[in-house]
């Protein structure tokens, strides 16, 4: 099941959404420089800020800090902090060090740090500095062009990017001031800050990497229309499955539990991904038509003329066929984010302006 709630005019759109820890609350930016903050049953407007000078390209709303942490073709990122006194959203400066846009922002899942993706080829990974009262970054810099997709293992000291040049990494991002003893996330010997642990090739843009929740698994999609699963098993070196499918690529993933991942993107309808005995398979799509719909008017029926002559002025065919037979989905428009909600729940946003929950 799944229902959708209108955050935008259709040729508005959003870029990104966030939820609340307690999910009573949606941040989102309605495709500019804006951030808004809504009641989440009745879409009523609680909060907007207008700090950043371009396109807001990522949310993230940390589960238990609270904090909101943005990022914007503008090249900079705010973290913000709610002040109960003056009942308002109060930035925090943050030392991001990059010459080109901001793509992504996630929080650590311990909320110590947070890791920027860039087209500067680069990922600031930032952690806050209490003497001076901002965000400083320490730089990953082994890219060889833009980092659209980042990815925190579960102990919130290695990361996944996915990058232009045709490559997901895995990357320490061990920073001794903030974090306790070192761990190598399922890998045998742990490497200094920056260092890889491994790397994956792919056969088109990386525009999306997720780790499962025990960060045994780590999913990367490609823009060849390709998902991978690269498995880390005793520290020896991981076992990569590829599945190539006949839909169009995915830029969003989610894992909703170890055996089960969702993705979304250019179709415009998530995709569930399944683990069984034999590695992982496509399952299914989530939205589906009707069968009302799916039956259509009789032949004979007014409605049915009305379609042939509409189709004709669509498609230049009496039959629904091609773009003319998407308006029973969710979504009209290709899928720009997706967070998870807790369980198998989760949300996506899109170029339609709608925010849909999901149940995988």
């Amino acid at each position: 099941m799944a229902g959708f709630q209108a955050l935008t005019d259709a040729t508005v759109g959003v870029s990104s959404h966030a939820w609340s820890p307690d999910g009573k609350e949606i941040a989102f930016s309605p495709n500019s420089n804006e951030l808004r903050i809504v009641d989440a049953a009745t879409l009523a407007q609680k909060h907007a800020m207008n700090e950043h000078d371009m396109l807001v390209s990522a949310i993230d709303w940390h589960a238990s800090s609270n904090f909101i942490v943005t990022c914007s073709h503008d090249r900079n990122a705010f973290v913000w902090n709610y002040d109960e006194a003056e009942k308002a959203w109060k930035p925090s400066l943050v030392i991001l060090r990059i010459e080109r846009a901001a793509l992504d922002v996630k929080w650590s899942p311990d909320g110590q740090k947070f890791a920027v993706a860039s087209s500067a080829k680069c990922v600031p990974v930032c952690y806050y500095e209490q003497d001076n009262n901002w965000w400083v970054s320490k730089m990953i810099k082994k890219h060889k062009s833009t980092v659209l997709s980042l990815a925190w293992h579960p102990c919130s000291q290695v990361l996944a990017t996915g990058s232009s040049d045709f490559k997901a990494r895995v990357f320490s991002a061990h920073v001794s001031v903030v974090d306790a003893a070192q761990d190598a996330g399922g890998f045998e010997t742990p490497v200094g800050f920056g260092e890889p642990y491994a790397e994956f090739a792919c056969s088109g843009w990386v525009h999306a990497v997720a780790y499962s929740p025990s960060g045994s698994t780590l999913a990367f999609a490609g823009h060849d229309a390709s998902i991978h699963f690269a498995r880390f098993d005793g520290g020896g070196a991981p076992t990569v499955q590829t599945i190539r499918f006949p839909f169009l690529p995915l830029c969003q993933l989610l894992f909703t539990d170890e055996a089960t991942l969702v993705g979304a993107g250019h179709d415009a309808n998530p995709a569930v991904f399944s683990a069984g005995g034999s590695g992982w398979a496509f399952k299914d799509f989530l939205d589906k038509k009707s069968a009302a719909k799916a039956a259509g008017p009789a032949a004979n029926s007014v409605a049915s003329k009305m379609a042939m002559w509409q189709n004709k002025d669509k498609t230049g065919s009496a039959s629904a066929s091609g773009a003319g037979t998407t308006s029973w989905r969710k979504h009209q428009g290709p899928i720009t984010c997706l967070k998870p909600m807790g369980g198998n729940k989760f949300s996506t946003s899109a170029c339609d302006g709608r925010l849909v929950t999901w149940t995988a």
